[in-house]
């Protein structure tokens, strides 16, 4: 935990705040806990917002199973936020995006990963932080942006980064 970003979350009324906003930055700081339904989230989870009343707050998943909650089943706060399989997944997809003449379609990406487009588009978003298609869009801009300070004109550039 980031000494500097726990200091952002160590009041309850930070701690509702991020609950609010969804605020992904809060996860593995704390969790919280719901009274009327006996269960606890990141509080980047998309569940329907409680009312504020029936909220606790407890640093870690132990905490809160020990006060007699159980893990959501959306957000499963009890794992860790991104299994190495994953990660390795979108690190495979990456390089793929990278080498690519062409953009690959989302459906190819995923079927190298082994998962389903709808699945393989929110797992590469919650790691990496865009969808693939802009991942592969900011790549060729990168590219382009590159071979702009070698080509002769802006066309060649921009050929240029298309064909790498």
């Amino acid at each position: 935990m980031n000494t500097s970003s726990a200091g952002l979350f160590s009041t309850d009324a930070a701690r509702w705040a991020a609950v609010m906003a969804r605020n992904a930055a809060a996860d593995g700081h704390f969790v919280y806990a719901v009274r009327s339904t006996g269960i606890y989230c990141r509080p980047s989870c998309g569940t329907r917002r409680p009312l504020r009343v029936n909220v606790s707050f407890h640093a870690n998943a132990t905490a809160a199973e020990r006060a007699g909650f159980r893990p959501c089943k959306r957000c499963r706060p009890e794992c860790a936020p991104c299994s190495p399989r994953n990660m390795e997944q979108v690190k495979v997809a990456c390089r793929r995006i990278e080498q690519a003449q062409e953009e690959p379609a989302l459906a190819e990406l995923a079927a190298v990963a082994g998962l389903s487009p709808g699945h393989f588009h929110r797992v590469f978003k919650d790691i990496i932080g865009v969808t693939p298609k802009a991942y592969a869009r900011s790549r060729r801009a990168l590219r382009a942006q590159q071979a702009l300070g070698t080509a002769g004109t802006v066309t060649d550039a921009l050929y240029a980064a298309r064909s790498r």
